[in-house]
């Protein structure tokens, strides 16, 4: 067993790994913010049912929910230049490869926090909305002072989900030849012949960072009411 797994090998592959993983968590937190605020405006779209946007928003989301991650990487990494070099005459080949990976994560991410969004704010029950109306509130001030509140506070759980998702699909990276943290496994590997104890070490630091935001995002939930009286 100890010409396939050495613990001094694993050992030695914790701090090679790790000088990656900032790269990892840029690709995972910048891809969620963006992602987060195209998905605001297509909740609103869908929500609000804004004729020709609500339709095109539904194409999207189809489209987005029914690919998965490693197809849309692909096709935005192969297809994205010749795209833009078609329509803008401009070259982006040169690109960062980490570029590519957070557009294509970036546009799934949109569609699945899109529905989110959307199903934490349908799920307010409209008659508050009425009896803010009814109290002199305008449309502006229902929405900010009534309905996001509970619908953030509804999202929360599955908002957290989505995250810890997103940051385990970064792994995909490295088939378009990106050097993030697995793609830095496989690099050690190849150069020490050994490849269990880095993807070990990969493995580990995954469900670390994945327990430590399903743990936040418990946290937030049981902790931070929005507003929501307590007795």
């Amino acid at each position: 067993m100890s010409s396939y797994f050495t613990w001094e090998g694993f050992f030695a592959a914790i701090p090679l790994l790790l000088e990656y993983l900032p790269v990892t968590l840029r690709v995972t937190f910048i891809s969620l913010v963006v992602a987060t605020i195209i998905a605001v405006f297509v909740a609103l779209i869908r929500v609000r049912r804004v004729p020709v946007l609500n339709m095109v928003c539904k194409c999207y989301l189809h489209i987005m929910r029914g690919l998965p991650y490693v197809v849309i990487l692909l096709l935005v990494y192969y297809y994205l230049p010749f795209l833009v070099r078609k329509i803008f005459a401009v070259d982006i080949n040169r690109w960062d490869k980490l570029v590519f990976a957070v557009i294509a994560f970036i546009l799934h991410e949109g569609a699945y926090i899109g529905e989110i969004l959307r199903a934490a704010v349908e799920s307010v029950p409209k008659v508050q909305s009425e009896a803010a109306y009814s109290v002199g509130m305008s449309e502006m001030q229902t929405f900010f002072r009534i309905v996001l509140p509970q619908s953030v506070k509804v999202a929360i759980p599955a908002y957290g989900s989505n995250l810890v998702e997103l940051f385990q699909n970064t792994t995909i990276t490295f088939m378009i030849g990106a050097m993030d943290l697995i793609g830095r496994a496989n690099t050690v590997g190849g150069a020490t012949m050994h490849y269990i104890e880095p993807y070990l070490v990969v493995a580990v630091v995954y469900v670390i960072i994945s327990i430590l935001i399903e743990l936040l995002f418990k946290f937030l939930d049981s902790k931070y009411k929005f507003g929501a009286s307590t007795v």
